[in-house]
């Protein structure tokens, strides 16, 4: 489905060049849910913006769906950190914005997103305003802004990292399901190892200066198949944190021996 060639990325300032990524390959298959980990400034966030056509590569390709992106594509959506919902707007007419952008608004794409603001516990807030609802209400309605244009692939940005930590792990739950329901295809950026786990078919580690792919791991069978709550309680999780987590901390020691 998505297909990164040989994608480096080079800042230049009037000081010097900085190489942000480099010689990034990579494929994701349609259906999966792909994590990518890594130290600050690993350029994960680089390559997510993009994959999203937010920023253009120095050299490279990128192919999704046999075309290659070139800026910003209806085919993507994005999830941040922040929820970035309008605080002036009503919690349905946050939703309806993605509609709205793509020229995709109609009596039945709006009925279609206020059917899934329903099914995500927020039938009864459309007509609320941002301020009135908890940050985890707030990232629900944000998820429902990025999939009422029904994007083929989700892009993923530490969308959790701002919440506590119940809320977290019952979000990352309906996310999870959501997107396996919906058949979506997703590639999260997490500095949390056992997020990046217990949601992931694939995680990608990353390492600095310049950013580029470390190591590759496909994540156990039997963690796939289960709901991220479950999965952190599988007697399988532990064996691989602590593999992935040994391979994490080359990583970070290279990055700190080198800052």
């Amino acid at each position: 489905m998505l297909t990164l060639k040989d994608v480096n990325k080079v800042y230049l300032t009037e000081a010097e060049a900085v190489q942000a990524v480099s010689s990034v390959s990579l494929n994701v298959e349609s259906g999966e849910f792909v994590s990518f980990i890594g130290p600050s400034g690993c350029g994960k966030t680089t390559v997510l913006s993009i994959i999203a056509g937010l920023l253009r590569p120095t050299s490279g390709d990128i192919v999704l769906h046999d075309k290659e992106i070139t800026g910003p594509t209806e085919e993507t959506g994005y999830m941040l950190q922040e929820d970035y919902l309008f605080p002036w707007l009503t919690i349905q007419k946050n939703i309806e914005l993605g509609l709205m952008i793509t020229n995709l608004y109609n009596e039945k794409t709006k009925n279609d997103a206020l059917r899934l603001l329903q099914e995500l516990g927020l039938g009864d807030k459309a007509q609320a305003f941002p301020s009135e609802l908890s940050g985890g209400m707030r990232q629900r309605a944000a998820l429902v802004r990025m999939l009422a244009p029904k994007p083929s692939l989700l892009l993923l940005d530490e969308p959790f990292s701002a919440l506590d930590y119940q809320t977290k792990l019952k979000l990352e739950d309906l996310v999870f399901s959501t997107l396996k329901q919906q058949k979506k295809t997703a590639i999260l950026v997490t500095h949390d190892l056992s997020e990046a786990i217990a949601m992931s078919d694939r995680i990608y580690l990353f390492q600095s200066r310049p950013g580029s792919i470390h190591h590759v791991f496909d994540v156990p069978d039997e963690l796939r198949e289960k709901l991220p709550l479950e999965a952190r309680n599988d007697p399988a999780f532990h064996p691989f944190f602590q593999t992935v987590w040994k391979e994490l901390e080359k990583v970070e020691n290279k990055h700190s021996n080198t800052s």
